[in-house]
């Protein structure tokens, strides 16, 4: 090369950083395009062998569980145990555009996986976190808690398998929703806390962090309300989707997640949870939104002060049918 003349030697050197701009824009370019125009292709699974029914479910659904992570002892992030407080699954149909959210009762009696007992389920968290040790191994003992309720929620859903997770603790969400300047919502009763602070009236209002948390987190003076608090969530979770989407908040999601992300764990990617954003901003429509809840009875243990939801198992298999056939997802044919 040193026989060149500098002319041929520029020429060269311009053809080199053009090559790397060109492969660098190329690059940016199909990521964008992932998560933009395909962000089905961010969720796939080697589901190996399992038939034609997991290879036509790779590629339309992916199914994601939704922990709300509550911690009664300390007011600091991932630093005690948890209770699995709000416990959804999303199963979400690229090809359909559409959302399907399956609501499990805190209170349902299960099967504690990795344990021989039975409890609430959230209380699945604290088992993993505890069966951990306590050697001071807090990222440990949280990795353990988080496979425990995972587990314990797979082998419930039977039928229903969970691709990917994302549990956020309520400060977390309490500090996402103040920062995105709140949620206009109307509230349906009166709903008196211990505090003020605690407490929301009835009627259209700007709900911040605290009020939010306050309206998914009430419960009413019957201890078996579960169900009834469920629905609550369920439709404030629905007002908030069109809420964001109406005054194009979702584009604030992702900074906003990078600021509060050490509040969340999850197996999803950056990419991925670019490209579930931008669906929900750009290709959900409200009316493409499912939503179903587990059903069953309230019945009380021990000296009953204890009391547990006795899950019917015929609807439970009833909706996990629905929901595992992509093509029932929406009612449509």
């Amino acid at each position: 090369m040193n026989n060149l003349s500098p002319k041929i030697k520029l020429y060269i050197s311009l053809g080199i950083v053009f090559s790397i701009v060109l492969v660098s824009f190329s690059i940016i370019f199909y990521g964008v395009y992932q998560v933009y125009y395909d962000p089905a292709s961010l969720f796939r699974h080697d589901f190996g062998s399992g038939g034609d029914v997991e290879e036509y479910f790779e590629d339309r659904v992916g199914n994601v569980a939704v922990l709300g992570l509550h911690n009664r002892l300390e007011d600091n992030t991932f630093g005690e145990v948890y209770f699995v407080d709000t416990i959804l699954v999303a199963s979400l149909n690229f090809d359909r555009d559409s959302v399907t959210l399956l609501a499990v009762p805190r209170d349902s009696y299960v099967d504690i996986a990795h344990t021989a007992d039975r409890d609430r389920i959230r209380q699945s968290y604290s088992y993993g976190f505890e069966a951990a040790g306590d050697e001071g191994d807090l990222d440990r003992q949280h990795e353990e808690g988080m496979r425990y309720a995972l587990d314990t929620i797979g082998s419930l859903l039977e039928g229903l398998e969970l691709h990917y997770y994302i549990a956020m603790d309520i400060q977390g969400l309490e500090q996402l929703i103040t920062s995105l300047g709140g949620v206009y919502y109307t509230v349906e009763e009166d709903m008196i806390g211990p505090t003020p602070q605690e407490s929301l009236w009835a009627g259209p209002q700007m709900l911040d962090g605290r009020g939010y948390l306050t309206y998914l987190t009430y419960r009413e003076d019957d201890a078996r309300d579960d169900l009834n608090r469920m629905e609550r969530q369920k439709s404030l979770l629905l007002a908030t989707f069109d809420y964001f989407q109406e005054m194009g908040l979702f584009r604030y999601v992702i900074p906003t997640y990078a600021t509060y992300r050490e509040h969340v764990r999850t197996d999803l990617n950056f990419n991925q949870i670019t490209a579930l954003t931008l669906f929900a901003a750009e290709r959900l429509e409200a009316e493409a939104i499912y939503s179903y809840s587990l059903q069953g009875e309230y019945f009380y243990a021990g000296d009953e002060d204890t009391y547990y939801l006795d899950l019917d198992e015929n609807s439970k298999k009833e909706v996990i049918d629905h929901i595992s056939m992509p093509s029932q997802q929406s009612g449509k044919d």
